[in-house]
């Protein structure tokens, strides 16, 4: 029983220990959107740059028309569009999991 009542003990100090230590919660920027937004534009281009680069040098090595800029420019874009999807899903994700959480009732009472 004592040996209970220790433990117990040892656990509250340990969580109240935790507790003072813990981050506080991030909270959104002014500029967090505008941040988002940029970050989905840079993978759009990023996408079709190195697609483009891709195709462009595979064009040089082989000694062929444009075929493989094109190509890998439309794969690129495709590829940078996926990518920018990806992100917004998670942002949309995101969002919705910090609705849901604001909207739970406290069990704090």
């Amino acid at each position: 029983m004592v040996d209970r009542r220790k433990a117990e003990d040892l656990d509250a100090r340990i969580a109240a220990a935790r507790a003072a230590h813990a981050p506080a919660p991030a909270e959104e920027s002014k500029y967090h959107k505008a941040n988002m937004a940029w970050q989905m534009v840079i993978e759009l281009v990023a996408g079709m740059v190195l697609g483009l680069g891709i195709g462009w040098s595979l064009d040089w090595l082989f000694g062929t028309v444009p075929l493989f800029l094109a190509i890998f420019g439309i794969l690129g874009f495709v590829a940078g569009v996926r990518t920018m999807m990806r992100t917004a899903q998670r942002v949309q994700e995101r969002a919705a999991a910090k609705a849901a959480e604001d909207k739970a009732p406290s069990g704090d009472a």
